[in-house]
């Protein structure tokens, strides 16, 4: 059988229930290296993590791709879902034990949106759940929710862009939102209840896209692998997009061929053109891809709207080499 070697992209995963987003990765990397498709020490991640419970868009990059992983990171996300009413659950979903129940005011669903609307309108200051990956004082916070610890959290300000709700079964609304990163949909849940004076726990989640993936892209875990064992070309995957179809929702500016050699070996004053290049670009996106022919040669980046940019990544594969 022909072994078809991995060219550097994402593969876009309907990610499943009861699989954390690092097993998905891992379960690819073996395949990949057991096929002869990448060695053993290739470049693997995911550009953002998904619950256990959670389905949805996952991006898993390969190769020079991985640099785009910030960027899928930071970007704005979509979920849909289902929010159960008059209960809290210790991690803020149906995986975790009932706590505290209260009664569930008897509104109808415009009352409901009333509220939702309000989470996108002013300021939005949402404390993160003891059940996450956040760390505080070096140590994950949900280590210390599973011994029985509960520390002090600083609320962050996030940004809400939509909400809205639809009446699903009974104690239960249905929902969609759309969010800048690092927001806990699962917070947001409760809080939401909180307005109505009672409680609630996320009863399903998908993630319906991130920044320019959606899920109308993505397929199932079992048959990518399947697809890989059999010994697919890639690019025959409807699933798989190579790097220079990646990060289309980032503003670009075009380097000529001269340049790219220059920028690859460091010279400063080349960077520094760059970078004034970048600082030209009328946008507030945290992130910016310098290019040839729609092919990414650096990622640049800064941290706050309106400050310069800096440069983060050079991609060193799929350039056009200078003649």
């Amino acid at each position: 059988m022909t072994v078809h070697p991995l060219p550097p992209g994402a593969f876009l995963i309907d990610k499943p229930k009861d699989l954390t987003s690092s097993d998905v990765v891992n379960r690819l990397k073996r395949v990949l290296v057991k096929k002869g498709c990448a060695p053993k020490n290739f470049k693997i991640g995911h550009g953002g993590t998904l619950d256990p419970f959670a389905t949805g868009v996952l991006a898993v990059l390969v190769g020079e791709a991985t640099k785009l992983a910030d960027c899928y990171l930071h970007s704005t996300k979509s979920y849909s879902g289902r929010i159960r009413l008059g209960e809290r659950k210790d991690t803020g979903d149906l995986t975790g034990e009932t706590v505290e129940e209260a009664p569930v005011p008897d509104w109808k669903i415009e009352q409901w949106e009333e509220q939702a609307k309000g989470f996108t309108l002013g300021t939005y200051w949402q404390t993160p759940p003891m059940y996450s990956a956040k760390k505080q004082g070096g140590q994950a916070l949900h280590h210390l929710a599973r011994q029985g610890i509960e520390v002090k959290r600083e609320p962050i300000l996030k940004r809400i862009d939509s909400f809205h709700l639809r009446s699903g079964d009974p104690g239960c609304l249905e929902f969609s939102v759309t969010c800048e990163s690092g927001t806990y949909v699962r917070v947001l849940a409760e809080d939401l209840a909180a307005k109505a004076g009672t409680l609630a726990y996320l009863d399903r989640l998908e993630r319906t896209s991130s920044s320019d993936l959606s899920l109308s892209q993505c397929d199932d875990l079992d048959s990518t692998l399947e697809k890989i064992e059999h010994g697919v070309p890639f690019p025959e995957f409807r699933n798989f997009l190579p790097l220079r179809t990646l990060a289309s929702h980032l503003p670009r500016i075009e380097l000529r061929e001269f340049e790219l050699g220059r920028i690859r070996s460091g010279v400063p004053a080349e960077i520094d053109r760059l970078v004034r290049l970048a600082d030209q670009v009328d946008t507030r996106s945290r992130y910016l891809i310098a290019g040839i022919a729609g092919i990414p040669v650096a990622l640049l980046e800064r941290s706050i709207a309106g400050t310069p940019f800096r440069l983060q990544r050079i991609f060193n594969h799929e350039a056009p080499t200078p003649a």
